[in-house]
C-alpha cells in the first residue's frame, strides 16, 4: 500500500506541477478582463459616465465620444448580475460618477451568462475581478476552464508569437470590429436573433430570470437615486435582418417593461434605438453589432441624450 501511495504521488506531482506552472502563466497573458479591472482600481474616481453591459456596448461605446470622463466596463455576453457585481465592487471609489448607461437588449431580461454558451466566462469575474458568485471549481481556474488545446495556444501565441491579448481602447471599448471584415447580415440576421430569442418566456424558469434580472435592474436604479446619479437605459440597433427574426411577444414584453420601470424613477430615462433608421447596413458589424462608424454614430447619439438630460 505504501508503495502504492508513493508511486502515485510520484505520478501526480509531475502533472500538479504543470498544472500549476501552465496556470500561472495563463494568469499573467493580460486580457480585458484584468486591463478594466485594473483600470478601475485606479481611475474609478475620476469617472463620470459609467458604461456597463454586454458585447453590444462593449462594441457600441467609445469613450471617446462621450463629454467628460467615461469608461467602458461591458465586455461580451456580460449579464445584469456582472454589471451590478462591478458596480457594487466599486460604488465607494465611485465619487465623482454622473451617469451609468447600461444596455437593454433583446434578451437582457432573460438572460445569465452562467446559463448560456458562454458560460466560460464566469472565470474571467473570478479570476481578474475577485468577483466571487460561487459556482464550480472549474470557474476559479484557467486551467479548467478551457481545453488544454486552448490554453496551449494562448501560451504559445502570447509568450512566443507575442500577440496582442488585450482588444479594447485605453477607455474600454472594444475596437476588434473593424469595418471591412463586416459579415453577412442576412444570415447573422437569422442566427442571432435565434440564438437571442428564450422560447416560452412565461415559463417557470424564464420568469425566475425575469424577476431575478428585475430585481437587479430595480436595486441599481435605487443605488443611483441615492447617489444622485443618473441611469439611462436604452436598446441598440439592430439591422433589419435581426429584427425580423426575433420573436415579438419577448420583444415587445421587454421594451414595455422597460418603459414603465423608468417612469418609476426620476433619476431614469429609456430610449428605444432598436429601429432608429439612422443606423444603415454600412453601421453594421454584423446583424446585431455595430462596427466602429456605427459606433461613433451611437457614442455620439448617447452623448447628445445624455446632455440634453
Amino acid at each position: 500500500m505504501r508503495k502504492f501511495i508513493i508511486r502515485t504521488f510520484l505520478f501526480i506531482l509531475p502533472v500538479l506541477a504543470i498544472a500549476v506552472s501552465a496556470e500561472i502563466l495563463l494568469r499573467k497573458i493580460p486580457n480585458d478582463y484584468s486591463y478594466k479591472s485594473k483600470y478601475l482600481d485606479q481611475h474609478a474616481g475620476e469617472i463620470e459616465t459609467l458604461i456597463l453591459g454586454s458585447s453590444h456596448t462593449y462594441r457600441g461605446i467609445n469613450p471617446d465620444y462621450i463629454s467628460g470622463k467615461a469608461f467602458n466596463a461591458s465586455y461580451v455576453s456580460q449579464s445584469l448580475n456582472y454589471d451590478y457585481e462591478i458596480l457594487k465592487k466599486y460604488q465607494n471609489k465611485l465619487s465623482n460618477l454622473k451617469t451609468i448607461v447600461l444596455p437593454i437588449s433583446y434578451f437582457t431580461l432573460f438572460s445569465k451568462i452562467e446559463l448560456g454558451l458562454e458560460s466560460w466566462r464566469v472565470k474571467n469575474y473570478h479570476i481578474y475581478y475577485h468577483i466571487h458568485n460561487g459556482g464550480p471549481v472549474s470557474d476559479y481556474f484557467e486551467v479548467l476552464s478551457n481545453k488544454p488545446k486552448v490554453n496551449l495556444k494562448r501560451i504559445y501565441g502570447y509568450y512566443f508569437k507575442h500577440k496582442e491579448t488585450v482588444t479594447c481602447s485605453t477607455l474600454g471599448w472594444g475596437k476588434i470590429y473593424k469595418s471591412k471584415k463586416s459579415r453577412d447580415l442576412a444570415e447573422t440576421g437569422i442566427t442571432a436573433a435565434k440564438r437571442h430569442t428564450r422560447g416560452d418566456i412565461h415559463s417557470e424558469d424564464q420568469q425566475q430570470l425575469l424577476k431575478e434580472n428585475m430585481l437587479i435592474l430595480n436595486t441599481m436604479i435605487k443605488w443611483c437615486k441615492n447617489k444622485n446619479v443618473k441611469i439611462l437605459l436604452f436598446t441598440p440597433p439592430a439591422f433589419i435582418t435581426y429584427r425580423q427574426n426575433i420573436n415579438s411577444e419577448q420583444y415587445n414584453f421587454t421594451v414595455n417593461t422597460v418603459k414603465n420601470l423608468a417612469l418609476q424613477y426620476d433619476n431614469c430615462r429609456y430610449i428605444n434605438l432598436f429601429d432608429d433608421p439612422e443606423f444603415v447596413s454600412t453601421d453594421f458589424y454584423n446583424a446585431d453589432h455595430l462596427n466602429p462608424a456605427g459606433a461613433e454614430i451611437l457614442s455620439k447619439l448617447i452623448n447628445q441624450k445624455l446632455k440634453e438630460w
